[in-house]
């Protein structure tokens, strides 16, 4: 039978067109499809890449009759459609789905959809870093504690809606919540009952027009909670958090409110979610000293300055979700304690870049890897660091082995530090492609 949500939705959308604009291959667009077709809707999908590119998703859904129309968005398909659903990257401005919207077909995203229509409690996290940390340690946190707890929002190969088959009134979801699917929250002015605010950087500016654009989209964490929500938010963000005068209530934490060191994570940074996650505990009255124990024995989550292994004097960190300067800046901070030899670059965010610059003093060398952010600080590295940088790499197993060639000149213990800080896709798919490539290039080291 299913939920009476699931129910109500099977009566709603039966039957229905429903387009989905980006497919992807990380899960929430293969989520849509499998959900809606399983309902009765007649399903269409579109995407820019071709069915080459989308093979791994395509083989999903091979048993589900679905029409696609790949290599393009062809405007003749929106104005068919009764409902769209369009993917995180693709931009509220396409041509197509602003005529759409102006002839009254409603856009809506997988995870504000979900928000709208789940029975239950949201925990939602958001920030420029630390948003699939403190998600984890959430759901472990409550998990542990006997919650019926579901893990959500955008983490790769979950798919959120999937749960509005069964959840009901008494299930919690804890959800990651990056702008893109954010901007639809503003959209149908909703936020979750419990927002987490991790911090706040530059990123994404080759996506946004600007930085204010950016942090207003983060803003739908909180911007439509009620009184009987809550806001737990870093210190660091009072100021802008007061110029809105949210109705929810407000909890601020810094690093310095986790009460101890980490066994498997490192870094401020890492205490700073350490001390968002006890916090909700406090808030949802778990047992105080249970919940920093879990915490303390967090191993992490995988691609985000994992330690991957540890062979002939190096130890390999897998950082790959390093997308930006500041997430490179934090992983140099983090590593101090020995050499690090970096391996950094790829496609430019149109970041600012001087503080890494300043901080690459941090390593003692640095491997290249090909890409427009890589072309950009260049320059400036043959003149700051002209001892220190490799040539660009344009493969990461000849990177990697170049990394290995320098470690075996030092006597002791040396880090090798995967945190490109900047985007994939010169060379991959997406970070996670990316960070399962190094995985598999070590892997195979003796």
């Amino acid at each position: 039978m299913g939920s009476t949500t699931y129910q109500q939705l099977k009566k709603n959308y039966r039957s229905k067109q429903i387009l989905i604009v980006g497919l992807g291959v990380l899960g929430g667009g293969i989520g849509l499809a499998k959900f809606f077709s399983g309902i009765g809707a007649k399903v269409i999908v579109t995407d820019k890449k071709t069915s080459n590119q989308l093979a791994p998703a395509l083989e999903q859904l091979k048993n589900y009759p679905i029409k696609y129309r790949l290599g393009g968005h062809p405007h003749e398909i929106f104005p068919q459609a009764d409902v769209i659903f369009k993917g995180p990257f693709v931009p509220w401005d396409l041509p197509q789905i602003v005529e759409a919207e102006r002839i009254g077909i409603p856009v809506e995203m997988e995870l504000s959809f979900f928000a709208k229509h789940f029975p239950g409690k949201l925990i939602g996290i958001t920030g420029t870093r630390g948003k699939s940390t403190t998600t984890m340690m959430i759901y472990e946190l409550l998990k542990r504690s006997g919650w019926r707890i579901h893990l959500g929002g955008s983490l790769p190969h979950v798919s959120t809606i999937n749960y509005l088959k069964s959840l009901t009134d008494g299930d919690w979801v804890v959800m990651e919540l990056p702008s893109w699917p954010l901007s639809a929250f503003h959209r149908n002015k909703i936020s979750p009952h419990i927002g987490i605010f991790t911090n706040f950087y530059p990123d994404h500016l080759n996506f946004y027009q600007s930085l204010d654009d950016y942090l207003e989209d983060k803003k739908a964490i909180y911007l439509y909670q009620t009184r009987n929500d809550y806001l737990v938010v870093n210190k660091s963000l009072s100021y802008t958090i007061t110029k809105d005068h949210p109705r929810s209530k407000i909890i601020y934490f810094d690093y310095q409110d986790f009460p101890s060191g980490l066994d498997h994570l490192q870094g401020k940074h890492n205490l700073e979610n350490a001390a968002a996650a006890l916090t909700v505990a406090k808030l949802l009255k778990l047992d105080v000293n249970r919940s920093i124990n879990t915490i303390k024995k967090f191993k992490g989550v995988p691609f985000r300055q994992q330690i991957v292994a540890k062979k002939a004097g190096m130890i390999f960190i897998n950082d790959t979700t390093s997308t930006t300067p500041i997430a490179t800046i934090k992983a140099l901070a983090a590593f101090s304690d020995k050499k690090i030899l970096l391996i950094l670059g790829g496609n430019s965010k149109n970041l600012p870049a001087g503080t890494l610059i300043k901080d690459l003093a941090r390593a003692e060398k640095i491997i290249l890897l090909a890409g427009s952010f890589t072309q950009e600080i260049l320059p400036q590295l043959k003149q700051i660091y002209p001892d220190k940088i490799s040539q660009v790499f344009d493969n990461l197993q000849a990177a990697v082995n170049k990394a290995c060639d320098l470690a075996a000149g030092y006597k002791d213990p040396v880090y090798i530090l995967f945190s490109p800080g900047a985007t994939s896709f010169a060379m991959f798919n997406n970070e996670f492609h990316r960070g399962g490539e190094f995985n598999k290039i070590i892997s195979k080291l003796p």
